[in-house]
């Protein structure tokens, strides 16, 4: 169960890249959540230690959604 930042965090992964066809970046994030550069970094770890989304090389563009069980979307 993802708690309610990570399901924000999650929500505006999914929103900005079908938007703007990129992912945001992590000062992107901390403006959209009103959380600090650690705090959203912490929150992604999460997400992807939760199997949500893989970052394979820990930059925020290489980002991709794997899984939006907890999430509410149109590819559910």
């Amino acid at each position: 169960m993802l708690t309610d930042l990570e399901r924000k965090v999650l929500r505006i992964l999914y929103n900005f890249s079908h938007s703007k066809r990129r992912m945001p970046t992590i000062p992107e994030l901390e403006i959209k959540t009103g959380k600090d550069d650690k705090t959203v970094r912490s929150v992604l770890n999460g997400l992807v230690r939760g199997g949500y989304i893989e970052c394979p090389d820990g930059d925020t563009q290489n980002i991709k959604i794997i899984y939006t069980r907890d999430y509410d979307s149109p590819f559910r």
